[in-house]
């Protein structure tokens, strides 16, 4: 794929996460995830500049989109059914109150309406169509913004005092 992407003078685009910046202890793999895809889209840009080739990361925020299939009742019955598989040891390190609160922290996620993804589609397309993209898109809120602004260059206890 390289070879015809420098040979046509193409673009890369990726689709990452806004909220890669932003940490919570029930997102770690998300967070890692996509803080690994976004240094690897920035290592590609520099590696493929010289050729032409036009590398561009599309980072959107907190999209909930389709989320009509999941509800309250549907979230719980998994909850007790991933409780169940643990094995003791695991069940006695986290402890129950632990577990319900991590579940807990998703609910908002059943009560939301379904999001306008304008903003991400028009990320998307701008990636792909302008003559000069940007390097990188962030269709993110105000409030979603200032919060990986926070993560990134305030230590970790203010960040912590705002949004603990």
């Amino acid at each position: 794929m390289a070879p015809l992407v420098r040979r046509a003078r193409g673009r890369i685009v990726f689709l990452s996460s806004g909220l890669c910046r932003v940490t919570s202890s029930i997102r770690g793999i998300h967070c890692a995830l996509f803080s690994a895809l976004e240094a690897e889209a920035t290592c590609l840009r520099q590696e493929l500049r010289s050729r032409g080739v036009d590398v561009i990361t599309v980072a959107p925020g907190e999209f909930t989109a389709c989320s009509s299939w999941l509800n309250d009742e549907l979230l719980l019955d998994e909850a007790r059914e991933m409780w169940g598989r643990l094995s003791k040891e695991q069940k006695r390190e986290y402890g129950q109150d632990y577990f319900e609160t991590a579940i807990r922290s998703l609910e908002k996620y059943t009560k939301v309406q379904d999001a306008d993804l304008a903003p991400v589609l028009k990320a998307l397309s701008d990636s792909i169509i302008r003559t000069f993209p940007l390097t990188k898109y962030t269709p993110v809120t105000r409030r979603e913004k200032l919060q990986a602004f926070i993560a990134d260059h305030f230590p970790r206890p203010v960040y912590d005092v705002f949004y603990s």
